[in-house]
């Protein structure tokens, strides 16, 4: 009984020492995204990071595979580069100088983090062509901020 007890009780602390999704999402993007008075979708956060991105971004550009390069040489001026793809992607660019030549994008995909929506909000990182997929006809957006 004593162990039925101790598991219990260790299963519950453990529910409680985790994170919501919203917890996650503004932790991560905190200093980019402010998230001031606003109610975030904690099933999808990745829905009002969209959101306050086109509200709070000093330029939103639309990524495509036909203006890749363009759009990273302006980014590159920026000090955040925030990647929001659908309602289920969002990448933050770490390192622009670390980077891997895509053969479906045609250039030199730098690295960064972010998170994907599947289930469950899931931690991704490495080169970003792995993150965001292939050019399709999904809606990428680049957002920076100064």
């Amino acid at each position: 009984m004593k162990k039925l007890f101790f598991a219990l009780f260790l299963s519950i602390s453990m529910m409680a020492g985790a994170q919501s999704n919203t917890e996650t999402i503004t932790s991560f993007l905190d200093g980019v995204i402010s998230f001031q008075e606003v109610e975030v979708n904690d099933h999808n956060p990745i829905i009002t990071v969209g959101e306050l991105a086109t509200q709070q971004a000093d330029e939103t550009l639309t990524l495509t595979g036909d203006n890749v390069s363009e759009t990273f040489e302006k980014a590159m001026d920026y000090t955040h580069a925030l990647i929001v793809v659908g309602i289920h992607t969002a990448v933050l660019v770490t390192n622009w100088e670390d980077c891997a030549q895509s053969g479906a994008w045609g250039v030199c995909m730098p690295m960064g983090e972010g998170f994907v929506k599947r289930d469950a909000l899931e931690k991704e990182s490495g080169y970003i062509n792995n993150i965001i997929g292939i050019p399709d006809n999904q809606d990428r957006k680049v957002f920076l901020f100064n």
